[in-house]
């Protein structure tokens, strides 16, 4: 009887912006559990996933927040830059549009929204 080999695979978010970000789990976001990271400029986080599990996350910078999905078969590294199309910085994301935003391979950008609940910054 043939088994099945579980194993983990390592996504690495890393802050290459000027600000600081945070990582959230998504069903958390906006709820004080105290599971919220946050990335100071030119820092990093790796989580360890299980492969082809699926993972949602918020990333949020200044009032910019995207909801990504992960799900790696591999290791992955992504940069928060990644994570907000610069030629579309305001724009909303959704999962109207005809492609979803892939950065990079195992991540998807399922939203791009604002968030001005807990912002300290005037970036509208």
């Amino acid at each position: 009887m043939p088994g099945t080999t579980q194993y983990e695979v390592l996504l690495d978010f890393t802050n290459d912006t000027h600000d600081c970000a945070t990582v959230q789990l998504q069903r958390d976001y906006g709820r004080n559990t105290g599971a919220i990271v946050l990335l100071h400029p030119g820092e990093s986080v790796t989580l360890v996933l299980d492969a082809g599990t699926v993972y949602k996350y918020a990333l949020k910078t200044r009032s910019r927040v995207a909801n990504v999905t992960a799900r790696a078969w591999r290791d992955v590294r992504c940069t928060v830059s990644q994570l907000f199309p610069s030629g579309a910085p305001h724009a909303p994301h959704s999962s109207a549009s005809s492609e979803p935003l892939r950065p990079v391979q195992g991540i998807t950008v399922d939203q791009l929204w604002r968030d001005m609940r807990f912002c300290i910054w005037n970036d509208a």
